[in-house]
Formats: C-alpha cells, sequence, structure tokens
C-alpha cells in the first residue's frame, strides 16, 4: 500500500513537472535561429521578396558601444535565407565583415554592402544578384565605416545615403553607385544611422555621438543642407533614429549618455512629432538604443534593439514602448532588428532580433498590453483646419476651448515664423505668410499636436 501511495504521487509530480515546462515552452517569446555565427552585425528582409532574409556575421565580436569602434581586421561575410530564416545559404564575401546591406528599389539585382577588411571600409556592389561582386572600384574607401545605407528615387536616377562611422563628416550621397562619394560641409558628424521619410523623400535625419556639436541634424532637400534639431538632447549620445513611414515630421530617436571615462547610461527612446523640434521621453528608460524599425505595412508596430535591456515593441507608432526579454538567453545583448511582412493580427507582430554573441531569435506573435497615458489625449486639440489650402485666415476645429492656448507657426525648414495665444476666437490671421506649406502647433500644458496646412 505505501509503495502503491508513493508510486502515484510521483506519478502525479512528473505530470505537473510536464505541464509546468510545456505551458512555459508554449508562452515564451523568443527562440533561436539555427544557422548563423554569433556575432550578428547587421539583419534585414528584402524589399522584393517578403521570405528573403539577410545576415551579416562575424565569428569575434565588434564593440559598437565605444564612440570610436575598433572593426576587426577580417570577417566571415554574409548568409541569405530564402526561408525567413528556417535555413541559410553559405556565407558569400568571406573575407569581409559586413555591416549593412540595401537594395534598389529599382532593380532587384542590384545590391551594396558596407564592407570592411584590413581596417580599410569600402562599399561593394553586384549588379547580378550577389553572383559577382565589384571589389575593384574605391567606393567610399577610407578608415571610416558606412553603418546604414539608404535610398530614394529622384526623376529618372536612384540616390543612395549613407552614414558613416569614425568620421567626422558623417554622410555620403551619390547617383551613380558611390563611384563619387559626395558629402556635405553641414555634416561635422560622427553618426551611426540615417533614416528617410517614405512620404517625402527629400526629408532625411541623421544622427550623431556626444562628441560632435550636434545630435540630430535634418535635412528638407535630400541633404543637401542640414537644421540642428539637438535642443533637449545635447547631453547624450543618439544612437538610431526612424522616421514615420506616414508622417515626415514624426522622428523616433534612441538614446544614452556615455562619460569621458567610458561609462554608459541607457537613457531609452525619444519621439518627436514636429521634425525634432521638441522631443519627449517615450519609454525604455535605462536602455541604449542600436537600432529602431517599423512594419513594412502596418505602422503601428515598431521594434527596437535595447542593448542589455532586451528588445522593444510599440503598438503605437513608436511614442510608448514595453521591453521583452521572455526566452533571449542570460547575457542576451539586442543590437539590430528586422520585422517581416506578415500581416499582424490580434496577437501583434512578429521580429527577429539580432542577439550579438547568440546569433538570431525570433519572436512569437508580440505586441505592447497598453498604451501610456502620460502621451495620450493629443489629438482633441486640433480636429482639423478649414479651409486648407487657404487665402487670409484658418479656422481651427477642436472639441476643446483653445482660449489662453499657445500657438506656434514654422515653416519646412522648422524655423518659427509666429506665435501668440488663442483669444475668443480660433481664427488666424495668415495674410503676412508667403504662399507654401506650414504647420501650426498648438499646446497645452505638456500636450501639443502639430497640423500642416497650405497658405496660397
Amino acid at each position: 500500500m505505501f509503495l502503491k501511495k508513493y508510486f502515484n504521487l510521483f506519478g502525479i509530480l512528473i505530470i505537473l513537472m510536464f505541464i509546468s515546462m510545456n505551458s512555459q515552452a508554449f508562452s515564451q517569446v523568443w527562440t533561436k535561429v539555427p544557422g548563423t555565427l554569433d556575432y550578428v552585425n547587421f539583419l534585414k528582409f528584402s524589399i522584393h521578396n517578403q521570405e528573403k532574409l539577410f545576415a551579416g556575421s562575424d565569428a569575434i565580436p565588434t564593440d559598437i558601444t565605444t564612440n570610436i569602434v575598433n572593426f576587426p581586421f577580417f570577417g566571415y561575410g554574409f548568409q541569405v535565407s530564402s526561408n525567413s530564416g528556417a535555413t541559410f545559404s553559405q556565407a558569400k564575401l568571406t573575407d569581409y565583415s559586413i555591416f549593412d546591406i540595401i537594395e534598389s528599389g529599382e532593380d532587384a539585382s542590384l545590391l551594396m554592402v558596407s564592407a570592411r577588411k584590413q581596417d580599410i571600409g569600402r562599399i561593394l556592389v553586384t549588379k547580378d544578384g550577389g553572383t559577382t561582386w565589384d571589389e575593384e572600384t574605391k567606393r567610399c574607401e577610407g578608415s571610416s565605416q558606412a553603418s546604414r545605407f539608404q535610398s530614394a528615387s529622384e526623376g529618372d536616377s536612384e540616390v543612395f545615403y549613407a552614414a558613416m562611422l569614425n568620421s567626422t563628416s558623417g554622410f555620403r550621397y551619390s547617383d551613380d553607385l558611390f563611384e563619387n562619394c559626395l558629402t556635405t560641409v553641414e555634416t561635422n558628424i560622427n553618426s551611426r544611422d540615417l533614416a528617410i521619410s517614405k512620404s517625402n523623400p527629400k526629408v532625411l535625419y541623421l544622427i550623431g555621438d556626444n562628441v560632435s556639436s550636434a545630435r540630430v541634424l535634418c535635412s528638407s532637400d535630400g541633404g543637401q543642407s542640414w537644421q540642428d534639431r539637438s535642443e533637449g538632447l545635447l547631453n547624450y549620445r543618439i544612437l538610431s533614429v526612424q522616421v514615420s513611414p506616414l508622417n515626415e515630421a514624426v522622428v523616433v530617436v534612441g538614446a544614452d549618455s556615455i562619460t569621458p571615462a567610458g561609462r554608459i547610461f541607457g537613457m531609452g527612446v525619444f519621439y518627436s512629432d514636429d521634425y525634432g523640434l521638441n522631443w519627449r521621453h517615450a519609454g525604455a528608460a535605462g536602455a541604449s538604443v542600436f537600432d529602431i524599425q517599423y512594419h513594412p505595412t502596418d505602422s503601428r508596430y515598431w521594434a527596437a534593439a535595447g542593448g542589455d535591456k532586451g528588445v522593444l515593441i510599440s503598438g503605437t507608432g513608436g511614442d510608448y514602448w514595453e521591453f521583452s526579454t521572455d526566452g533571449l538567453p542570460e547575457d542576451f545583448f539586442a543590437r539590430k532588428v528586422a520585422i517581416p511582412n506578415v500581416a499582424p493580427d490580434a496577437n501583434g507582430i512578429i521580429v527577429y532580433a539580432s542577439i550579438y554573441g547568440n546569433g538570431i531569435y525570433k519572436s512569437n506573435r508580440i505586441t505592447t498590453s497598453v498604451k501610456n497615458n502620460d502621451f495620450a489625449g493629443n489629438a482633441e486639440l486640433i480636429q482639423t483646419v478649414f479651409p486648407n489650402p487657404a487665402e487670409n485666415f484658418i479656422s481651427i476645429i477642436s472639441e476643446v476651448d483653445l482660449n489662453g492656448l499657445n500657438y506656434d507657426i514654422y515653416n519646412l525648414f522648422g524655423s518659427k515664423l509666429s506665435f501668440g495665444k488663442f483669444g475668443s476666437s480660433n481664427l488666424l490671421n495668415i495674410a503676412e505668410l508667403a504662399s507654401g506649406t506650414y504647420f501650426l502647433k498648438i499646446s497645452q500644458n505638456e500636450k501639443y499636436q502639430l497640423i500642416k496646412f497650405i497658405k496660397n
């Protein structure tokens, strides 16, 4: 009788342990993707094939937390998966470390990579989808390193842009595949990242470290001239930037702070909806945020790589963030993120993350649970302006009483042209403005909203 009772209890314990283990496995968010080396420098889905995933991996690490990065002399190239990371190809360009890749938006067979070998950075080009690479032409060759590519179509040509790390002039652009590696005199900045607006490809954002005088630069003419948008961020090092695909004025940056002795303090994510003129903290306190990406077709969902704080998720267009670490290895360091073009559902989105030193991890569907009320409630300040376009006056349609609230009017370059307070009327006189496009900002306490209008 005693033995029977003992074995019954033992069986129950085994069943409970089995249920517990399977429950934990089911609820775990992140699982490792096999087939790549440990130190993944970049992670990017193809814009032409939603199942193609590019990953550049090395066998030895590159410490990107320092202001001046010491790169390895040799690398291990990059790999391609044609099935969303289930399997990967043999590595390509195995003499090089590869830090980013970009496909031409017009020609799927044209690709460029940011490559480095023997402490020399360069850009390599293929015109046949990666079968052969031009290693002879010296494209942006030197001690600096392209850290991020972007592109935009202008007329019959495609212009490519690059942020440059380990440089005092961290911006390059070219319409001839970087055979001429052009820059502008105003970008005296050591840059890790840049972003280009999908809604207006003339609008670019370039970010830099706390050695440069500027942290965030904004251009509204394709990089030919720049305006400093660093006010409120001057004590920080800006590590990453992303601009909303729907609104060129909405920009999000990841930041930290580094002391002269090299001690790093993560500062999280900052959000602006007026071209970087004003910034507010959007969450992820304590995280050094190295990469920010949005879903290819649903701009509500964003993801970010938060270093030793893990992966960050936003379901509110980048203005509120939550951490996601369940299933990541104990010593995780999230360096890059990529979001596949898979439609969100009620459970959110799928995210891939480079966990530096541990390869690539893939999430189950994941989303944020709630929106932070600290940043909610701006929409009622302005419903619309009428008429738009307008000749002499605009009327602001609002759900709240605007009497006593502050307003500012900016041009496309972010220069404040007029300001004041509303009286008993919601009418604003714009007769003295030149014809063009402007932004009206209305503020209430720490809330504010921006809306575009046109003056005929």
